[in-house]
């Protein structure tokens, strides 16, 4: 699993860090504050509020996303910062391994799978 090294630059709008932009996606910065992370535009527009304990780096799990983890759940967001799977799941795998197109889940020691919309295929309830 790949995490970001959070590089120190002069700090603006309050972050404790912010990292170098277009390192993660283009025109964006991936900013700390408080232990939680999240992305800032060129602008300086938070396009991701610094609310996550991770986030991996986009086009590993799923094209176009990035896996997050917010208190020991995770979940997807999208290269527009949008929220596309939220952090419920215990452990997310790869897509297309098990079956095309689905990923497997994990809630409680119950296994499901999503789609590459983020919709859950077979309930983990």
């Amino acid at each position: 699993m790949t995490m970001f090294t959070m590089t120190t630059l002069t700090s603006q709008n309050g972050y404790d860090k912010v990292e170098q932009f277009d390192i993660t996606k283009d025109g964006w910065a991936m900013v700390k504050l408080d232990g939680k992370y999240g992305f800032i535009d060129k602008d300086g527009k938070e396009v991701v509020k610094p609310i996550y304990n991770k986030i991996e780096q986009f086009d590993i799990t799923r094209d176009g996303w990035a896996k997050v983890k917010l208190d020991g759940k995770y979940g997807f967001i999208d290269k527009t910062g949008k929220e596309i799977v939220k952090p419920i799941y215990d452990e997310i795998g790869q897509f297309d391994i098990q079956r095309d197109g689905w990923a497997q889940v994990k809630v409680d020691k119950k296994i499901s799978f999503i789609d590459k919309t983020g919709a859950e295929i077979l309930p983990t309830k």
